[in-house]
């Protein structure tokens, strides 16, 4: 049985689970700065559910996605194109994906991308969005007989309608999505979803969580870590982190250096090692960010014989801040190999104090 689909329900999980503390905190605190385009610099946050198909290249026996597709996408709303005003009616956004194509036969394919979108609104709380970006896609698919995490680096094409729900927090829509990933020399897919997004208003840090320039971050957490293959267990993994904020001329960037327990899954992985990340963050509202990050992660796995390897690490993020010194988050993290085994899913939650 193929596991990604469990840590990417607990991702969606997460994000909808924060999107509604934002609501709460965007009645609290320091108020959001309202402007003749108050979603300008916003977040924006959504998550789609549906189905589609695959065809070309790999694909074989069903071909359908069994109505485990779904997507999650966080981003930032701008009412400029590279520093030029748009039109009343348009507007641009950047977004951070992760997208699941599902369950087809012998291929559960998922993946991040960043997209560029070109937004134009219809009416009031509608709007019509086309985007593209770069994917980088991991499948776990059997090849002449081998269980393999097939890596390939695509372009993820999305159209979206958002349609309002006035019952609602204002921003918040019935949003329609369509993607089209195109692969070379392995199949493409189709998939038309539904579900819910908000576009937040622009927002400002609460003076009362707000921390001082140039503090640094020490923090802790821990959760599940599942490996990518078959004939292996879940195991508890922990994260020990050092993080920095860059500050107000580059608010939305951290740095982060951190310490990885993976955890043993009794066959394949028990590993350990040191990762460097950069952090893109967007604030949703006054206390609530959201984040990704990406690095490089060098790790020692016990159960191949204490082999070092170089891996990627890829991070979603979303983080509340308690007081001025205490922030609580949860996250989801991707170990990508690049070695065609071993890849591992981590969901984490933990705890940063400044110091």
């Amino acid at each position: 049985m193929n596991i990604k689909p469990t840590l990417s329900f607990s991702l969606l999980a997460m994000l909808l689970a924060c999107a509604g503390l934002a609501q709460a905190q965007s009645t609290q605190g320091a108020p959001t700065d309202v402007t003749d385009a108050p979603d300008d610099h916003g977040a924006y946050l959504s998550a789609i559910f549906g189905n589609g198909r695959i065809h070309g290249g790999n694909a074989e026996g069903d071909v359908w996605m069994r109505g485990r597709t779904f997507e999650v996408r966080a981003g930032r709303q701008q009412r400029t194109l590279f520093g030029s005003p748009l039109p009343d009616s348009l507007s641009e956004r950047i977004d951070f994906v992760h997208y699941n194509e599902g369950h087809p036969d012998n291929n559960h394919r998922d993946g991040f991308a960043v997209q560029w979108l070109a937004v134009r609104r219809l009416g009031t709380g509608s709007a019509i969005e086309l985007g593209i970006g770069p994917y980088l896609s991991m499948n776990t698919t059997v090849i002449d007989g081998r269980q393999i995490d097939d890596a390939n680096v695509g372009a993820l094409v999305s159209v979206g309608l958002r349609l309002p729900l006035n019952f609602m927090p204002q921003g918040t829509h019935l949003r329609i999505g369509y993607n089209h990933v195109q692969m070379r020399n392995v199949h493409r897919s189709d998939a038309l979803m539904i579900g819910i997004g908000r576009q937040f208003g622009r927002s400002e840090a609460d003076p009362e969580t707000d921390p001082a320039d140039g503090q640094t971050w020490f923090g802790v957490s821990g959760g599940n870590s599942i490996t990518n293959m078959s004939g292996t267990d879940a195991a508890l993994a922990a994260v020990l982190e050092a993080r920095r904020y860059l500050g107000e001329r580059m608010e939305h960037w951290a740095v982060s250096g951190k310490f990885l327990f993976e955890g043993d899954d009794g066959a394949r992985v028990d590993r350990r090692g040191v990762a460097a990340q950069l952090f893109y963050v967007q604030r949703v509202t006054p206390r609530f960010a959201i984040s990704a990050g990406l690095g490089p992660y060098i790790a020692r796995n016990r159960r191949d014989d204490n082999i070092t390897h170089g891996n990627l690490l890829i991070t979603f993020q979303a983080e509340h801040a308690v007081t001025r010194h205490a922030r609580v988050f949860a996250n989801f993290n991707r170990v990508k190999t690049f070695r065609q085994t071993d890849d591992r899913d981590l969901f984490q939650v933990g705890f940063l104090k400044d110091f």
